[in-house]
């Protein structure tokens, strides 16, 4: 009977430890849940500054193949609130947009490295997300 309790408690005190991981593992997840990206208006530019923006990769992509100039030329051309795509992502840190846009983006595009200091806890009031308005201009 002993053995059965404490097996009972230590399966109870396992799950739980589980759930605590996977809250804390969760809450280090980058800016998906931190940022909510609104278009200023609906142009094909704005939309892929959004997606950037979004890490929504795949649909990043979709929309650079279908936009009407190559891929290169679109990284290179759109700019997102006065920066280009690269910088865009990286500034809202959309780490897998932002590896990929780093690829084809030219030198002048590239995010330059510096040193700064970031309040790692700033959140908004209420914990919801933050809302960003961007326009492709």
């Amino acid at each position: 009977m002993k053995t059965g309790a404490f097996f009972s408690i230590g399966m109870a005190v396992t799950a739980l430890g589980l759930v605590l991981s996977a809250q804390a593992i969760a809450g280090d997840l980058p800016q998906e849940t931190r940022y909510q990206f609104v278009a200023k208006d609906s142009s094909a530019e704005t939309k892929i500054c959004v997606a950037a923006g979004s890490n929504d990769n795949s649909g990043l992509k979709r929309k650079l193949v279908n936009y009407d100039h190559n891929m290169r030329f679109g990284v290179n051309s759109i700019s997102c609130n006065g920066v280009s795509l690269a910088q865009f992502a990286h500034q809202y840190q959309a780490s897998q947009s932002f590896q990929f846009l780093e690829r084809h983006s030219s030198i002048a595009n590239r995010v330059k490295t510096k040193v700064s200091i970031i309040d790692l806890a700033q959140k908004s009031e209420s914990g919801a997300p933050i809302i960003v308005m961007v326009s492709a201009k």
